[in-house]
């Protein structure tokens, strides 16, 4: 059955594995995952201790609405490309770029189906503007910006969306090489948006965390910030730069002082 919105055959739901987006959802106290989720989220659960999970997975939330709001408002941002959404959870990039910018236009990717049958139902554009969802994978650039160009002009400037999502992509050099290739592809003005997780503050919980996703067939790399750094070392970083995420233009959303475990960043693609 060829029912995705390029037309592809839909992927079935793999029950009997965990998935990356299942468990953020689980982390964010989301409904959309399965007893093995759970399973997989109890260990993670002893290994970071009461809370930690969920600190992760709100504190990345909350940094995607600070920089999306603030990609729309002060750098004038009215397209975006959000690759690795993961489960939809308000409010989401749209949401929060159409409030500023009632005609942007949003792409998100992703390659989980879970993902796919919650975003036709969820990622829908108000009237003046557009979103589109992808089944696709963040590794192959140039699928996914064939895909964004049915909805985003890339001869203007667009925001990507590289949201605690490069963890799973293990190898370093194809990690950088996947975020030039998508920069590359963007014009002049175009911004990054960034997170990424750290093993800096937690590596026994982190070694335990690669190994959980791996039983699970996801492979996953937690790195050091001089790893996170060279990431987007091509780009020149909206103040304060690198930065844990809660610490990056506080609103009063995030009020707890303890560890996200990601670094987080907006960058403006060079000249």
């Amino acid at each position: 059955m060829t029912d995705t919105p390029d037309g592809r055959p839909k992927r079935q739901i793999d029950t009997s594995r965990a998935s990356s987006a299942r468990l953020y959802d689980l982390y964010v106290g989301g409904k959309d995952h399965y007893g093995v989720d759970k399973d997989a989220g109890t260990r993670l659960t002893e290994a970071f201790g009461k809370g930690s999970i969920q600190r992760i997975g709100t504190g990345a939330r909350l940094f995607h609405d600070r920089a999306v709001r603030y990609a729309a408002r002060e750098l004038g941002m009215d397209q975006y490309l959000d690759v690795g959404v993961g489960v939809p959870k308000g409010p989401n990039t749209h949401e929060i770029a159409q409030a500023v910018h009632p005609a942007s236009r949003v792409v998100y990717v992703d390659n989980d189906p879970i993902v796919l049958r919650h975003a036709e139902a969820l990622l829908q554009s108000g009237p003046e503007g557009a979103t589109d969802y992808a089944e696709a994978d963040l590794r192959e650039p140039d699928e996914v910006l064939a895909i964004a160009r049915r909805t985003l002009d890339l001869d203007r400037p667009v925001a990507l969306m590289l949201c605690s999502v490069l963890q799973f992509v293990p190898d370093d050099d194809e990690a950088r090489a996947a975020v030039t290739a998508y920069l590359s592809a963007l014009a002049p003005g175009s911004c990054l948006i960034f997170s990424h997780v750290t093993d800096d503050f937690a590596p026994e919980a982190w070694r335990e965390t690669e190994r959980v996703y791996a039983e699970q067939g996801i492979p996953a790399n937690v790195r050091p910030r001089a790893a996170i750094e060279s990431l987007v070392a091509d780009l020149d970083l909206v103040p304060p730069g690198l930065v844990e995420v809660h610490t990056w233009h506080p609103d009063g959303t995030d009020t707890s002082s303890d560890h996200t475990h990601l670094y987080g960043a907006v960058g403006h693609k060079r000249a």
